[in-house]
């Protein structure tokens, strides 16, 4: 029986976690044994088969304590999705990376505060989303019209450091798109509809989920983009959204993506198999 641990965080309150059903289904298999511990607690880490990040839903308010811990971590035992997944994935700027070679997103724009917030002459949008490039679960995302960027009433919600800025897409109304992939192989799809008057899809500002079937030519797009990102993934979840006729990618989250596990009754399957095959492969 191989023990694993998942990475949480010592608050959950507020938070919808169904990762209760992965630990469930691991554990009545017989081959897992499962532990629960917030990240930043102590623990005999040696003892563990695998470490998995999961809720650690804090890391954004502290990144470089986060990567620090995942990186001693690492030095004790096997760690998935790794702290070099994480250093490379935990600041929006890879965003750009992926655009850089060939990946269609949302038009990104960063830039850094204290600083003034420039448009591209390119862009003729009037609203526009800002939000920290290191952050989760809307964290400090705002919507702010062209004539507010640079107004102190915008300036005043900043803090030091990396921003992102891109236009508000009126389609988000319509929802996200969120693929699940376990070990590179696809287990499920949802759909997240933010609640009427919001614009923020996660349920916890009153978003809805339901399942989502993608079509051959998205499912093929996401595969490929997972495919591109040049590290050993247990997980991953590509987040898009249908804008001017293509779906354009959001994010695509490696870090502790809430996986969804009660919209498909197939994903614990799909989640332990990839376990199985990351325990037996050379």
């Amino acid at each position: 029986m191989k023990k694993i641990c998942f990475l949480s965080c010592q608050s959950l309150e507020g938070h919808i976690i169904d990762d209760t059903l992965a630990i469930s289904f691991l554990e009545n298999s017989k081959d897992y044994q499962v532990t629960s511990i917030p990240w930043d607690l102590d623990a005999d880490w040696k003892s563990f088969d695998l470490v998995i990040i999961r809720t650690t839903w804090d890391y954004h308010k502290r990144p470089k304590e986060f990567v620090e811990k995942l990186k001693f971590i690492q030095t004790q035992t096997r760690l998935l999705n790794s702290s070099e997944v994480v250093e490379w994935n935990f600041h929006k700027g890879y965003l750009k990376e992926l655009e850089s070679r060939g990946v269609r997103i949302v038009p990104t724009e960063m830039f850094s505060y204290p600083g003034k917030i420039t448009v591209p002459e390119s862009w003729d949008y009037e609203r526009f989303i800002v939000k920290p490039a290191i952050s989760a679960n809307a964290y400090k995302t705002i919507i702010v019209e062209r004539k507010d960027l640079n107004h102190e009433s915008v300036l005043s919600q900043l803090y030091a450091g990396d921003w992102i800025l891109q236009p508000f897409m009126e389609e988000i109304k319509q929802g996200e798109v969120s693929l699940h992939f376990f070990h590179n192989v696809f287990s499920h799809g949802i759909l997240k509809v933010p609640k009427s008057g919001d614009f923020r899809v996660q349920e916890e500002h009153g978003g809805n989920v339901s399942p989502f079937v993608p079509s051959a030519e998205l499912l093929t797009s996401a595969t490929e983009l997972v495919m591109k990102v040049p590290f050993e993934l247990l997980y991953a979840r590509v987040d898009v959204v249908l804008w001017q006729g293509h779906y354009v990618l959001m994010e695509i989250e490696l870090i502790e993506p809430a996986l969804y596990f009660r919209t498909s009754s197939e994903s614990v399957k799909n989640f332990k198999a990839a376990l199985d095959k990351i325990f037996t492969s050379p």
